[in-house]
């Protein structure tokens, strides 16, 4: 385990550079009103920490139990209709994916992912959320 996973917060509580966004959030998620939420900033800011803190807070120790899939997804774009492969990460509760990897067509690999899980939606929510997260990293080239 590499030192920086080892000592990474593992919940809102313990965040201690972005405090008062973490309180933020975890206020959401006690009311239970969490809407989009966008998390910019450069790299090794802490946005994944803080996200990873936040999906624990919401779903437990079950977001951390994450796999790793090459997916080929079909996707209509515009008049014709392409296959990406995307390498995923995923847990019951959330999918993580980097829609750059898909090149231009990176749009509508994430409308097609959304209608998908959309369609996937948990028939019985008894005592669990009836959502799912979606994960986009976007990475910019740094100047």
């Amino acid at each position: 385990m590499l030192w920086v996973d080892k000592y990474r917060p593992k919940s809102l509580d313990k965040v201690i550079v972005h405090e008062e966004i973490a309180q933020n959030l975890k206020k959401l998620v006690i009311e239970q009103d969490c809407p989009h939420l966008l998390f910019y900033g450069p790299s090794g800011s802490g946005k994944k920490t803080l996200i990873m803190a936040l999906l624990r807070q919401m779903f437990g120790a079950s977001a951390d139990k994450v796999k790793v899939e090459n997916k080929n997804w079909k996707v209509d774009a515009g008049t014709r209709s392409i296959e990406v492969e995307l390498t995923t990460l995923s847990s019951s509760h959330h999918v993580e994916l980097n829609p750059s990897d898909a090149g231009f067509q990176d749009r509508y690999v994430v409308q097609e992912i959304i209608k998908e899980m959309a369609k996937n939606r948990p028939i019985d929510t008894k005592g669990k959320k009836g959502f799912k997260a979606v994960l986009l990293i976007i990475t910019t080239p740094t100047p």
